[in-house]
Parts: structure tokens; sequence; C-alpha cells
């Protein structure tokens, strides 16, 4: 009789203890299986960006700014305003932007802008003015007449890459500018006797810049 008192009261003592490791197993799998790594967010989930922009012949001249609102990271509308040599720039776009991971996107953007222009050596050449103006420069005469317009309205279209890291971006674009109003240029007079005749008035002007600026 003693020996099966015993083991009844050894099991007994022992139950509770079972019980509470299968408890514990239990509490331990229902906290792993609640538990999911953070996704990493797309740097182009930022919709709002501000940027700074430097360049030759751009939409938005030599120096200017830019903002643009994305409404999908692929796609998005923008506008800025700047200056070039002759008067301020003002320009808006679309751009399209073919994602190529987290943090890197090729762009493809078209749009409009409008600014006073003259044509010139330098300017005639767009990103490639310093080229164009010291061919000329080589020349003998005075060369031919500027021709100015005083809002010259251009349709531009450009291909760029866009880098991005936390809220900062950085971006480079190259493109072609189209003048929409090519009979606007008036030509100005020279009282030179051996003075050239003018240019016709330029149809595709050629650009580039960067921009720096944040995403938000």
């Amino acid at each position: 009789m003693l020996v099966p008192a015993l083991v009844l009261a050894f099991s007994g003592l022992s139950l509770p203890a079972r019980l509470g490791t299968v408890s514990s197993d239990d509490h331990t799998e229902e906290a792993l299986l609640a538990y999911r790594p953070p996704s990493q967010r797309s740097e182009f989930e930022r919709r709002f960006s501000l940027e700074a922009r430097f360049g030759i012949g751009t939409p938005t001249g030599g120096f200017g700014v830019a903002a643009e609102f994305a409404f999908v990271p692929e796609l998005g509308l923008g506008c800025g305003v700047g200056s070039n040599a002759y008067g301020p720039e003002y320009a808006c776009w679309l751009r399209a932007r073919p994602i190529m991971g987290w943090s890197r996107a090729m762009t493809v953007s078209s749009g409009v802008s409008s600014a006073p222009f003259t044509q010139n050596d330098f300017t005639a050449g767009g990103v490639f003015g310093w080229g164009t103006a010291a061919l000329a420069a080589g020349e003998e005469g005075p060369g031919p007449p500027d021709r100015v317009w005083a809002h010259a309205y251009w349709l531009n279209s450009d291909l760029g890459y866009e880098s991005r890291s936390g809220a900062f971006l950085f971006r480079v674009f190259g493109g072609a500018a189209v003048l929409l109003n090519p009979s606007d240029g008036v030509v100005q007079p020279d009282s030179s006797p051996d003075a050239d005749r003018p240019d016709a008035p330029l149809s595709v002007l050629l650009y580039a810049g960067v921009g720096m600026g944040f995403a938000e």
C-alpha cells in the first residue's frame, strides 16, 4: 500500500510543472508567430520634392528652384522658376520615373517653358555654347546680329537619373528644347558696314543640368 501511495504523490507533484512547461512553450510560439520584420519603405514613397537646379539652357535657366508632386512614385507633376542671362524663366513638366530599386530611378520628362531669349553665337550652342562661341571668335568680322525674343516658348523633353538617400535627392538630366515661336524673334540692327547676314531662327536647343534637394 505504501508504494502505490508514494507513486501517486510524486505524480501529482510533477503534474503542475509539466503543465507550466507546456504553457510556457505555447506563449513562446505565439510570440514568434506574432513577430513580423518591418518592411523596407521605398525612398520614392516620399511624394513631394523641392530642389535647386543648375545647368545650361535648362527649362529653369542657369539657376532655379523646382517643386514636384508625385501622384504615384512612378509619375509626378512639377513646376519651377529660374533665370537665364536675359530674364526669368518659368517651366512645368510631367515626369515618368521607372524605378530601378529602393533609391534609384531613371527619369523621362516633358513639358513647356517660357523666358526672354537672345540668339547669338553662345546661346545657339546650348550646352555646347562655349564651343560654338570659341569657334565664332576665331572668325573674321563682327559676326551675325543677335535675334531677340521677348518671350520664347519651348517644348522640353529630357532623360535623367535620380538617386535618393533618406530625404536627400540628387538628379542629373539632359535633353532638347524645341522653339515653338521661331518667327517672333526680332533681328537687332547692326550699323557695321561689313556685318554678316542674320542667322536663321534657332529650332532646337540642347541642355543639361543637375538638381539637389529634399523629398518628403
